[in-house]
């Protein structure tokens, strides 16, 4: 008979073999959350992939998929700040070499970003994060984001910036919470790799090292909150002094011409300006003093990291920095990788050295110079008056975090008593979104893809907060009576059909007769409704009536959450609705503030016709095709298979004895004279080549912008000239805001937002197709020929003269 000590391995090896099995028990019996997590993976995966290559390259993703094909085809690739980070081009140029240059392939490295974006608020399941269904939130949020969803399909460096950007700040989270070698080197390698992607995160990692500090400074040393502020004070008063004395401003940065002495000359015009060195100046002191008060507050000889080990508790971002500065190896592998990827990528795999230097100094130089040039012209307000149109859940969340994270914060400071550690991460996306706004509001280039930097940590932050709600209305769910779980259901749906029957109302009052008079024809109230369109309003104003109640009486508090989630269900769909819109049904159509500036689909059809016609001619794609400089983005990608394209400039002065099949001339170079000369041998066809969103009849006379360079742009408003105090700027906000009383200006906002009716035609910028007189007959049948979904492509081109031309 065998002893116990004998038959102890067979029961441990037994009960290690049925440890193992657990995860297998798993798979097979997932929880609600796994298979919520897999139905948005896979949601994810069909709303970022699916129809992913029939919208037109836009004049930015042209430049990017072009560069990136040359780089693909062995020709090389240098960095330039102008297109900002080296990692868009590595990973369309690898995906042309896995999957064939085509402008679906193009979008699938943004399409992977979008999906790892979606998923990525998993990581923060922890209670002290965003909680298990805070974060299930959050990547339902991001799921159907109208501006995540379009830009995730969109070949620009955003996307992957701000996944980077958020893995970057998952594993700092995640490092505060629980120490662990892998999260420091994420955090490291992510940093690493963010800095490859987009400018903008400079301005994220700015954000995240200032938030560590007032972390930090707070919980150990509130003594550097004092002589921070005080060096602020003191360089704003030696700035208020330089300007009463006349000093100028900074020097200009020569992004214009930025040759190798303009640098130089600018670099020791700049490191010698008088505020440069003052600025030095009240640094080097604030450091020193800030050094020598904190090392009075260390025993002898006690490390940095020992001291932050003692002075800060476990949980706090203070013990979190000891305990990175204690562990050396995980410090070492993170820059370690973090640099060689940075390396590699701004070098062109070591093909390209002075990448080092254009990625770091030239970058920041480049775009610094770029807020002077105001690129664009867009206001001050353009992403708050953006941000409503599309993502009602993340601004409402935003004013819900800004007032909550507020008033927790004031209780805890007058009270006495520590925060939660949820409360910090609430504080950060707080911080995160707010600071991302400032400086995108303030920054000279503002551009509709850059809204998802703001968008992002505004439905983290959401999500935060619609996982507690959820949290509650579970517990109130499981706590409350057969009778109140009625009359709670009631309530939500009640709130749903509120909302519903007022969109529906409005709709149907605001579709009356078009209007022809002036600008494109519209939508007006239908007649003798103008009483109704007031009465619209009850079912919305019920809904928030109900809301409050519930939320006041403590009786009936429990059921302030479900008829939350009504208004919730509700601003979902809407998002949904305005999300197919834009990135399906119109997403090559600029109706939409987020499209800005869209190639056309005629100059798709054009270059299939062309293709036909060089096949049906040459047998290949051997037909010879001029382009000027108006046509060359995004023509110089989508004829990179034509060996015999050609590139003239702005100005075609002759033709050669034997001239080309076909010319594509822009409107904006072609010269009169130009265009008499090549009537005689060719057939000309006029089409789109972009168009643009109209910004003067919808937005720009929202407010005064006095901070616009063009006084002509500063007031769409009134007939008043600039300069503008802030009293005018307020006015005009009131203006605007007072106007919205009208029963047409309500019809017409409604009209804008719920569909997109705009109040006048979009702007367009058109080329000019020359086709040889030869070869008109042949074009001709093979468009018969081909099958055309769009009944614009339905019949031949009709030259120009003759009619207007598709």
């Amino acid at each position: 008979m065998m002893s116990f000590s004998e038959r102890e391995p067979t029961t441990y090896t037994v009960a290690n073999r049925l440890a193992m099995l657990q995860p297998v028990h798993r798979l097979l019996r997932p929880t609600v959350e796994q298979l919520a997590y897999v139905l948005i993976a896979l949601l994810g995966v069909v709303t970022r992939f699916w129809d992913l290559g029939s919208r037109a390259l836009h004049h930015d993703e042209s430049l990017h998929t072009y560069f990136s094909w040359v780089y693909e085809q062995g020709n090389g690739y240098i960095h330039h700040p102008m297109m900002h980070g080296p990692s868009l081009f590595h990973l369309d140029a690898l995906a042309y070499l896995l999957l064939g240059s085509s402008d679906w392939s193009s979008r699938i490295p943004a399409a992977l970003f979008g999906v790892v974006l979606v998923l990525s608020p998993a990581l923060l399941r922890g209670e002290s994060l965003l909680g298990r269904w805070g974060a299930l939130a959050a990547s339902a949020f991001l799921l159907i984001s109208p501006s995540v969803l379009y830009f995730s399909r969109f070949i620009r460096h955003d996307i992957f910036a701000v996944t980077a950007t958020v893995l970057l700040f998952v594993c700092v989270l995640r490092y505060v919470e629980r120490p662990a070698r892998r999260w420091l080197v994420g955090a490291l390698v992510s940093g690493g790799f963010m800095l490859t992607t987009h400018e903008v995160t400079f301005v994220a990692l700015f954000i995240l090292v200032t938030f560590a500090a007032l972390a930090i400074a707070t919980r150990v040393a509130p003594v550097l909150l004092a002589t921070s502020g005080l060096a602020v004070t003191v360089f704003g008063g030696i700035l208020l002094v330089f300007e009463r004395l006349g000093v100028p401003g900074l020097p200009t940065i020569p992004w214009e011409n930025p040759s190798a002495d303009a640098i130089i000359s600018f670099t020791i015009r700049l490191v010698t300006h008088p505020i440069v060195l003052a600025g030095l100046a009240v640094v080097l002191l604030w450091a020193l003093w800030s050094w020598r008060l904190l090392t009075q507050r260390k025993a002898p000889g006690e490390s940095w990291s020992a001291w932050l080990h003692r002075a800060a508790p476990e949980g706090s971002m203070a013990r979190a920095v000891g305990y990175a500065l204690s562990d050396r190896s995980g410090l070492a592998w993170g820059f370690a990788v973090g640099t060689a990827v940075f390396v590699v990528l701004y070098t062109s795999l070591f093909t390209n050295i002075g990448g080092i230097a254009s990625g770091t100094f030239g970058a920041i130089g480049y775009w610094l110079g770029q807020h002077g040039v105001q690129r664009g012209e867009q206001p001050w307000f353009y992403y708050l008056v953006m941000l409503p149109q599309y993502e009602p859940i993340a601004v409402t969340g935003f004013c819900v975090g800004l007032v909550v994270t507020g008033l927790s914060g004031l209780r805890a400071l007058f009270g006495g008593h520590e925060l939660s550690p949820a409360w910090r991460t609430q504080a950060f996306l707080v911080y995160w979104s707010t600071v991302m706004l400032a400086v995108l509001s303030w920054a000279g280039e503002k551009m509709p893809w850059l809204v998802i930097h703001i968008v992002v940590p505004l439905l983290l932050l959401t999500g935060q907060f619609t996982g507690r709600l959820f949290e509650r209305c579970l517990f109130w769910w499981e706590t409350c009576s057969p009778t109140q779980r009625r009359i709670g259901f009631a309530l939500g749906t009640v709130t749903l059909i509120l909302l519903a029957q007022w969109f529906l109302t409005m709709a149907w009052v605001t579709a009356g007769p078009f209007d022809t008079t002036g600008g494109l024809p519209h939508r007006t109230i239908r007649s003798d409704t103008t009483g109704v369109l007031r009465l619209a309003w009850v079912p919305m104003l019920s809904a928030l009536v109900l809301l409050v109640a519930t939320a006041v009486d403590r009786r009936w508090r429990g059921y302030a959450g479900v008829v939350t989630l009504g208004f919730l269900t509700g601003a979902l769909l809407f998002q949904i609705h305005a999300g197919w819109r834009v990135t399906y049904r119109e997403g090559d159509v600029p109706r939409d503030m987020l499209i800005y500036v869209q190639t056309s689909p005629h100059v798709i059809q054009l270059i299939r016709d062309l293709e036909r016609l060089s096949l049906e001619l040459t047998g290949g794609m051997d037909l010879e095709i001029w382009y000027d400089s108006g046509t060359q983005w995004p023509v110089n990608w989508y004829l990179r298979e034509f060996p015999n394209r050609r590139y003239f400039g702005t100005t075609l002065s002759n033709l050669p004895e034997h001239p080309p099949p076909v010319i594509l001339y822009s409107l904006e170079y072609l010269r009169p004279e130009t265009d008499a000369l090549l009537r005689n041998q060719y057939t000309a066809y006029d089409y789109p080549m972009r168009w643009w969103y109209p910004e003067e009849t919808t937005y720009r006379a929202f407010a005064i912008a006095p901070e616009l360079k063009n006084p002509a742009r500063q007031n769409l408003q009134t007939n008043e000239l600039p300069p503008f105090t802030l009293g005018d700027v307020l006015r005009s906000i009131w203006r605007s805001i007072s106007t919205a009383r009208e029963p047409d200006q309500q019809a017409k906002l409604f009209r804008l937002v719920a569909f997109r009716e705009l109040p006048s035609p979009i702007g367009s910028y058109r080329f000019r197709v020359y086709v040889r007189h030869d070869l008109v007959p042949t074009l001709r049948e093979l468009r018969l020929e081909q099958p055309r979904l769009d009944p614009v492509w339905a019949a031949p081109p009709v030259p120009v003269g003759k009619e207007t031309a598709g």
